[in-house]
């Protein structure tokens, strides 16, 4: 939904840590961001891609991964690498309710351990219980649970979209809107999976559903399901966005399925939330107005495509 269209960027150059790395790439200095395949439709034709990343701690403490991918070979080759084998990996978050596909085998290979916690959504836990091996999945933390989101303070932090349902968002084959932010404040680096839509180079039906190159769009169920049906949820996540705007010093955004922005994220998210403030103050009236059963505008409704299965049974996106 109103989306901004972005100039060509791309990862700042500096020194990185580990320069022959081609699979896990160094977006920021402390920050990987790894990309793979995730394909989908007729045939698998739309590969949308999906992403997990690593954050750096301070002081020699480890490294967390954000979501799970995955992996190639060679990237579990550069992973090890750069974790010493895993044991330097601290934690595993995961932070989509629907990107849940790579988790089992991730566990088999990064299981959790007491030196190994893994943070997940409510649904993880709920749905996500087992890995390829048979071994059950031992989840220490909810991040619906604030604290939990506070783990890795101040290095790490972490919000939920207001306005949205978190826990379990319906239905599942559309409603993929919120997930958790993640900020790496060493890197200036946020990444998220879905709420915000970054698109580098567009495949073919994107671009016929108005996807153009280096854009930056709110993901299409914003104007239903993603937000709550109610007048104040539109309103509450557009002061949730400008809060963190205002908290949250920034300069690379990294999104699940089509890329990052790079060095000028932050501008460029708040171009969008401004593109988009009429169309939510729109939908907040429309919500009130259902509420008392008045006729509302079908116009704010989305006709762009999710990108996965109408069939409940294959709502994973990652």
């Amino acid at each position: 939904m109103g989306g901004i269209k972005i100039g060509e960027n791309h990862p700042p150059e500096f020194e990185r840590q580990f320069p022959h790395f081609e699979n896990f790439v160094e977006v920021a200095p402390g920050f990987w961001n790894y990309r793979t395949d995730f394909k989908l439709g007729p045939g698998n034709l739309l590969n949308i891609k999906t992403h997990m990343s690593i954050a750096q701690l301070d002081g020699g403490k480890g490294f967390v991964a954000v979501d799970a991918a995955k992996l190639t070979p060679a990237a579990k080759v550069e992973l090890d690498e750069l974790t010493q084998g895993g044991e330097k990996l601290v934690a595993c978050m995961h932070t989509h309710p629907y990107h849940t596909l790579a988790i089992p085998a991730f566990h088999t290979a990064y299981p959790a351990s007491p030196t190994r916690r893994y943070l997940g959504c409510p649904r993880h836990l709920k749905v996500v219980t087992k890995d390829t091996s048979g071994a059950a999945i031992e989840w220490s933390g909810d991040l619906n649970d604030s604290c939990v989101r506070d783990t890795f303070m101040p290095e790490i932090e972490m919000r939920v979209p207001a306005g949205s349902e978190f826990i379990d968002p319906q239905p599942p084959t559309s409603n993929h809107f919120s997930n958790v932010f993640v900020f790496h404040r060493a890197s200036k680096t946020v990444v998220q999976d879905d709420t915000i839509v970054y698109v580098r180079k567009p495949q073919l039906l994107m671009r016929v559903f108005g996807f153009g190159p280096y854009s930056m769009h709110f993901h299409t169920s914003i104007s239903g399901p993603g937000l709550y049906p109610t007048a104040e949820a539109p309103l509450q996540f557009m002061a949730w966005f400008q809060k963190m705007l205002d908290d949250w010093d920034f300069d690379h955004l990294i999104s699940a399925h089509n890329g990052g922005c790079y060095g000028v994220a932050k501008a460029n998210a708040l171009a969008l939330l401004v593109s988009n403030k009429s169309m939510l103050q729109a939908l907040s009236e429309r919500n009130a107005a259902a509420a008392v059963g008045k006729s509302v505008d079908a116009a704010l409704t989305t006709d762009k495509p999710m990108g996965w299965s109408d069939d409940p049974n294959q709502s994973e996106c990652g």
